[in-house]
């Protein structure tokens, strides 16, 4: 079955392929033993992503009580990775696809596990934010290159599908780091926590610096130096027919990606997606940091808050793949819709039930996989807006507009905490009278989470379409 891609109401750098091009052959046939290695592969790296991501959360108890801090100031450091991976997002994005996915993908791998060990080390705030710096550059490159390369790889019939399987694993990571949290927290202290992650980097760079190739896609669309004996070595590898030449490069391709992705096409659709993204991560970020902190102050204990994570994760696992799976059945402007109206109610219920625990456990997983499927659908919105040579930097752009929602959320969600107590909004020097409670401060995050649906639904979309 022969896949060509296009794009609705508007000319890109798309090109249908001849049937023995090797991304037609890769994509039209069944999965393979070395492209399920690929994407398993990518499936690791991604764990250890969602390990990283939530390290900060899961000690975030800890921190507060032996270094003192107000809501404001860990509301501040849990964004700091954030800030961090918008930066890494980017300034990595336009590598992986001037220079490939891999290089890229093993850069954030060295950058997450010196980051890890310096947060480990950490004998201070100013410290443990600039390794939450450091350890985000890496994530932020890693999120839009990681599951791009494991979309190239995958065939036509599983492409949303392996995309979901690898979004998924950040759940998984978020389950291995409550585990650690609480052996840590009991046996041990919140270093520990900072300490296995380093570890996990460092055991999956070898990994993936012997498994992990460079994707056909971005070989034979951006065509770098030595492209064709490049390309060959992968095809021997995926048991595919070598090529005599590379063939054409897509039409309106630009020798360099910057100049490439300036063109207005593409410079509207990236607005469009900076909104609507940033305005998901405010609300996606504030209950996934916030969360945490806010069952251990309800159980007045730093552990139940693992419990808690290990329900999301285990949602988040079921959710993420789910979603992908129907987006490839329903489509994925509907998945989309559904799973961020979802992910909107969930947090409004959060906050009618903050004060019980026993209910805040029973919600868990319901959030994390409205959080992870609404993650999959969009994810794949963003990625099949641009064309192949295109993605990782169209993904990157985007997802540095939503990391400014991502650093917002924790950001805002904790000065409009901070007022159960002060009974003042400090906001730019202003100090504003106002007094919330939990409940209004979930129903305030939920908002944000409507509007991004609103805004996503006009994305400009690159669709296979099969003969």
């Amino acid at each position: 079955m022969q896949r060509r891609w296009r794009e609705r109401g508007m000319a890109t750098g798309a090109q249908e392929l001849p049937a023995d091009d090797p991304r037609q052959v890769l994509g039209n046939r069944r999965m393979t033993l070395p492209q399920y290695g690929v994407v398993a592969i990518c499936v690791l790296v991604n764990m250890i992503d969602g390990y990283d991501i939530l390290a900060i959360s899961l000690a975030g108890a800890s921190l507060r009580e032996a270094w003192g801090l107000s809501d404001a100031a860990l509301g501040t450091l849990l964004a700091m990775h954030l800030v961090g991976m918008a930066v890494g997002a980017l300034s990595v994005s336009p590598v992986a696809d001037q220079w490939g996915r891999r290089p890229a993908i093993l850069t954030c791998l060295i950058l997450m596990s010196v980051g890890m060990a310096a947060a480990a080390l950490a004998d201070g705030y100013a410290t443990m934010v600039a390794a939450r710096l450091l350890t985000g550059v890496g994530i932020g490159g890693m999120t839009s290159t990681v599951g791009m390369i494991a979309l190239e790889y995958a065939s036509f019939r599983r492409r949303e599908f392996s995309a979901s399987v690898v979004a998924s694993a950040y759940p998984v990571g978020t389950m291995i780091g409550a585990a650690v949290a609480a052996s840590a927290l009991q046996g041990f202290d919140w270093r520990a926590i900072f300490w296995v992650g380093a570890a996990l980097s460092a055991v999956v760079f070898p990994i993936a610096l012997i498994g992990l190739p460079d994707s056909v896609d971005f070989l034979l669309n951006r065509q770098p130096k030595g492209a064709l004996e490049k390309t060959n070595r992968v095809l021997r590898r995926m048991a595919i027919p070598e090529i005599a030449k590379l063939p054409p490069k897509p039409e309106g391709s630009k020798s360099a990606v910057l100049l490439e992705i300036k063109q207005p096409m593409h410079v509207r659709e990236l607005l469009k997606l900076f909104l609507a993204h940033a305005l998901n991560m405010f609300a996606w970020y504030f209950i996934l940091q916030w969360g945490p902190v806010l069952v251990s102050e309800a159980s007045a204990s730093p552990t139940a808050s693992a419990t808690y994570q290990n329900w999301f994760s285990i949602g988040g696992v079921i959710g993420g793949m789910t979603s992908g799976f129907l987006c490839g059945v329903i489509g994925v402007k509907r998945m989309m819709w559904f799973t961020m109206l979802a992910m909107a109610a969930l947090i409004a219920l959060f906050g009618q039930f903050a004060t019980d625990v026993s209910m805040l456990w029973l919600l868990a997983p319901f959030i994390g996989a409205a959080l992870f499927g609404s993650a999959t659908a969009n994810w794949l919105t963003i990625a099949y807006a641009f064309p192949p040579q295109l993605r990782a930097t169209g993904l990157g752009f985007a997802t540095t507009a939503g990391r400014v929602g991502a650093v917002g959320g924790p950001f805002v969600g904790g000065l409009l905490l901070n007022t159960r107590e002060t009974g003042v909004l400090e906001l730019g020097g202003a100090s504003i009278p106002l007094t919330l409670s939990i409940a209004g401060v979930c129903l305030v995050m939920a908002v944000p989470a409507v509007l991004s649906a609103s805004t996503f639904t006009f994305a400009r979309r690159m669709e296979p379409l099969r003969k």
